[in-house]
């Protein structure tokens, strides 16, 4: 759960992308490449992999607290009433 003030670090398309290659084209497992990079969790490559994997380069970018979505989402119904 975040504390309030808590600071979040954000990563660069290219420093995702040198992780997700670590995993995919060097064969590192998850938690090697959470070594090498300095990361607090294996969570953020599995994450950027299956993003990767599924979005290609633009799963890799950041979206959080932007309302620009993916090309193949859904946009949120209008709610009414």
């Amino acid at each position: 759960m975040p504390v309030k003030g808590q600071k979040f670090t954000s990563y660069t398309t290219e420093f995702k992308l040198k992780a997700v290659t670590m995993y995919l084209e060097e064969g590192m497992g998850y938690n090697r490449v959470t070594k090498e990079l300095n990361l607090i969790s294996s969570s953020y490559i599995r994450r950027w992999v299956k993003n990767y994997r599924e979005h290609g380069i633009e799963g890799l970018t950041e979206r959080r607290g932007k309302a620009a979505r993916l090309s193949n989402e859904k946009p949120h119904p209008e709610r009414k009433g």
